[in-house]
């Protein structure tokens, strides 16, 4: 299990990602584009999202995929924190790992497939003397119902790898805010696929 530390800015789509070099000392290399295909899991009730738990399996450039049980989400600052577990497994079912993790009280049988997105993600780390202080994803999302498009939506997310740094954060965050970016949020992608697709998520907490 490992801890995610990262901070989400909607932007919108015609936005254009700013040089990051300099922010508080720190270099941008550009890592190139890759194409994301998500699929949400949960019950017909969103039993995970109530709970504050998101699973989902994810390909990157079509290739092996993995599972990912994301939990205990909580702000710390401009920062969302969750704990993140990541398992391999074939893509049909949840593997028996995220199963024993999510516990008896969700129904095994009745996870399933409920949202479904593809993202084309540019990744650039931001590095210091020390390595990768983190990674700026700029996600371009498209909410899918079955092979239709019915949503998409722009998203940058700064997951921060290095050490905890609120003022390196905020000179990062106000570059992407100068550049047209929002204020920083905590809607997870799955919530807002679900709400493309007409779910109410009024009663369940982000994940």
């Amino acid at each position: 299990m490992a801890v995610e530390r990262e901070i989400k800015i909607g932007v919108p789509t015609d936005f254009v990602l700013p040089d990051l070099t300099g922010a508080d000392g720190l270099r941008a290399v550009d890592r190139g584009v890759h194409v994301l295909s998500t699929t949400y899991w949960d019950t017909d009730s969103l039993e995970l999202l109530k709970s504050r738990r998101g699973l989902r399996y994810r390909t990157t450039d079509g290739g092996d995929g993995i599972w990912t049980l994301k939990a205990k989400t909580r702000r710390d600052g401009l920062a969302l924190v969750r704990e993140e577990t990541e398992i391999e497994g074939p893509p049909q079912q949840p593997p028996p790992q995220a199963i024993r993790l999510i516990g008896g009280d969700v129904d095994p049988a009745a996870l399933h497939p409920v949202a479904q997105l593809r993202a084309e993600r540019r990744v650039v780390e931001l590095v210091d003397d020390a390595g990768v202080w983190a990674e700026v994803a700029d996600d371009s999302v498209a909410v899918l119902d079955g092979e239709r498009e019915v949503h998409r939506f722009r998203e940058i997310e700064v997951e921060m790898r290095g050490r905890d740094d609120g003022a390196r954060a905020g000179s990062v965050v106000e570059r992407l805010r100068t550049a047209g970016g929002g204020e920083p949020e905590a809607s997870s992608k799955y919530v807002r696929a679900l709400r493309a697709l007409g779910r109410d998520v009024s009663d369940a907490s982000d994940s």
